[in-house]
């Protein structure tokens, strides 16, 4: 399901984790760390002061996430416990955050998946299509936003990952009624098709 920025309003723990994952710069150098500056959490939230402090506890609790002060400022870092249950949140619910502008390319996942595995790519073609792929032929869906990581997450969580590729293309053969069903479903707004899209 594809999620407009800001559409949840909920302040829950999982968004607070969310918002930690996608605002902050992780050290891919140094380690593979989250971690975002408390005052920054704040405004992203745009929320009541004392309730994310309750929230914040809350975490603190469960062992998903550690605070630390550097210099004058306080920040929270995701452990690896806290990773973990974002990664599943993410694949029981898979979303994308929809770009501010489509840039007019498909994202195309192909899979060749045996039969003895046929659970796990029942579960698979699920997901493609809880999160708004379309099918366009069989083990052949599509999608017009960025999807790699959250496919890929989901295909290494049921050991198929070496089954399934991910291709992106400029173009579809009958891609307008691709895109006719894409703007049903509300995936794609009639403002995405215009002709500088791509600029």
């Amino acid at each position: 399901m594809v999620k407009h920025f800001g559409e949840i309003a909920k302040l829950s723990s999982i968004r607070i984790l969310s918002s930690i994952f996608s605002l902050a710069l992780p050290f891919y150098e140094a380690s593979p760390t989250y971690r975002i500056a408390a005052s920054k959490l704040r405004r992203e939230l745009g929320k009541n002061n004392n309730e994310i402090k309750s929230r914040i506890q809350y975490l603190k609790k469960l062992g998903y996430i550690e605070s630390f002060v550097e210099g004058k400022e306080r920040f929270y870092e995701i452990t690896l416990k806290g990773q973990k249950k974002l990664t599943q949140n993410r694949l029981i619910h898979p979303s994308v955050e929809r770009p501010a502008k489509w840039d007019g390319k498909w994202r195309v996942i192909i899979f060749d998946i045996p039969n003895k595995f046929k659970s796990s790519r029942d579960v698979l073609r699920l997901k493609l299509i809880e999160l708004g792929c379309q099918k366009v032929q069989e083990s052949v869906y599509v999608f017009p936003f960025e999807c790699t990581s959250i496919i890929t997450d989901l295909s290494k969580m049921l050991c198929v990952n070496n089954c399934v590729v991910i291709m992106i293309s400029e173009i579809i053969q009958g891609e307008e009624s691709i895109i006719e069903n894409f703007l049903d479903n509300n995936v794609l707004v009639k403002s995405d098709l215009r002709r500088d899209r791509n600029k």
